[in-house]
């Protein structure tokens, strides 16, 4: 991990994206997976954009039940409303590895305290981040400013530990709920 990262001297909301917002990161996304020559799926896309719209921190399975709830399908040939549907699975492992992808490729973080995901406020931008978590609202902020940066570089060169994965996390009250 290299401490020429991205500083941001203000914290974000990771949860605040309007429909616009949500529509624009899954645009750079593609665009980014496609310079890169990564794969951005439809199930990719699918668990990034539910990550985007999601108001708080999101869990694998409760991605898992999103999707399976997409995938609610009509016996063949019915096409009545009240006609019995039923679920199309989702592999857990299938999501997980989406979510890997997604991390790997900047776009979202994992708040390994809550078990949790939320969209990164500077995707495609290398930095390390700390997150304030609300325990009451569950509202997250980000965090990618000096004394974080300073911290990881006290880390590399002046300890001389190569930081190969960093999660800086924060629990407590956030203003609203304080």
């Amino acid at each position: 991990m290299s401490t020429s990262l991205s500083v941001c001297n203000h914290l974000h909301d990771v949860q605040d994206f309007t429909p616009h917002d949500v529509t624009e990161r899954l645009r750079a996304a593609k665009e980014q997976c496609r310079l890169s020559g990564a794969r951005f799926t439809p199930l990719r896309q699918q668990i990034y954009q539910l990550v985007l719209e999601a108001n708080q921190p999101v869990g694998a399975y409760d991605l898992i039940t999103q999707l399976q709830q997409m995938r609610l399908v009509a016996p063949d040939g019915v096409d009545d409303a009240s006609a019995q549907k039923t679920t199309k699975n989702v592999a857990p492992p299938t999501v997980y590895r989406s979510l890997e992808f997604l991390l790997g490729e900047g776009l979202i973080h994992q708040l390994t305290s809550i078990n949790a995901y939320v969209p990164c406020c500077h995707p495609r931008a290398q930095h390390t981040a700390a997150f304030l978590i609300c325990a009451q609202c569950q509202r997250v902020q980000e965090c990618s400013s000096v004394p974080v940066q300073e911290m990881m570089s006290f880390a590399e060169k002046d300890v001389g530990f190569v930081v190969e994965r960093s999660v800086i996390e924060l629990s407590g009250r956030c203003q609203a709920c304080q």
